[in-house]
């Protein structure tokens, strides 16, 4: 099977709304901002919210305990989009390879959504009701 130019358009389409996705960055107010997306860091924040101690602690071990494994799919989604560039252009792969990097990389990005959600709903869990509440206001 060889990539016409139209299913080549179709699949650099793809490829390009995937790369520039908001990677959930919108999940928290700011973004990703200076304070890379610890919005329990940001003073507005944590006074709107009223966060203890205790639970700018509990978030912040929640994000560094997630760390290691965001860095590491986040470097596995780098490395795929690397492959399947590679792959794209070489003239001695065929269709079926560059569809196969595809999958790769789509699971590389699914395995850091997943990390990421986990994070998140850890955190959820660490604010109260009235918390998350006000947070949400906040983002919207």
């Amino acid at each position: 099977m060889r990539l016409t130019r139209a299913k080549y358009g179709r699949l650099l389409i793809l490829l390009l709304a995937l790369a520039v996705s908001p990677a959930f960055a919108s999940h928290w107010p700011g973004g990703m901002g200076k304070h890379n997306g610890k919005f329990w860091k940001r003073d507005k924040v944590r006074e709107a919210l009223a966060l203890t101690p205790q639970e700018v602690q509990d978030l912040e071990g929640i994000f560094d305990k997630a760390q290691p494994a965001l860095i590491e799919f986040e470097l596995e989604v780098k490395r795929g989009k690397a492959a399947l560039d590679k792959a794209f252009v070489d003239d001695g792969v065929d269709d079926e390879q560059v569809l196969r990097q595809v999958d790769s990389l789509e699971d590389a990005r699914a395995k850091l959504a997943r990390a990421r959600v986990k994070m998140l709903r850890e955190m959820r869990r660490v604010l109260t009701p009235a918390q998350r509440e006000a947070l949400s206001r906040m983002r919207d």
